[in-house]
């Protein structure tokens, strides 16, 4: 009887080693901070820190700093896109998954999924 529960108390130990483990080791999913679309400049990649304006662009809305950015975002179209850092695809920033990187810029991702795995590359090299 008393061995059972020394194994029990072993089982147990080695649960929670593991447990932390896994919680602390750089595998560990990374936090992803999210942006909603209309908190950022998409042509600047950054949140501004104050309201934006809303650009509807061939029924896609673009959310912008300043006049300047609309009318940069409306002349050229190059600046509806960015690359998911981690797939490297080209996606719509309008549609794109948005997170915020440790710098204060903006990357912009085809899913969560992505930016999840990018970031948790990103803490496991650290």
């Amino acid at each position: 009887m008393k061995e059972n529960r020394v194994r029990v108390k072993i089982l147990i130990t080695m649960l929670v080693a593991i447990a932390a483990w896994v919680s602390y080791s750089p595998y560990a999913a990374a936090e992803v901070k999210t942006v909603p679309s209309r908190d950022i400049c998409m042509v600047a990649d950054r949140v501004p820190g104050y309201p934006t304006i809303e650009v509807p662009i061939d029924g896609r809305t673009y959310y912008v700093c300043c006049r300047n950015c609309e009318a940069r975002i409306r002349q050229n179209t190059a600046l509806r896109y960015a690359k998911d850092p981690l797939t490297r695809k080209k996606i719509n920033k309008a549609e794109a998954f948005i997170a915020l990187k440790g710098d204060g810029s903006v990357a912009y991702f085809e899913s969560r999924e992505s930016a999840e795995e990018y970031f948790a590359a990103k803490k496991k090299a650290l």
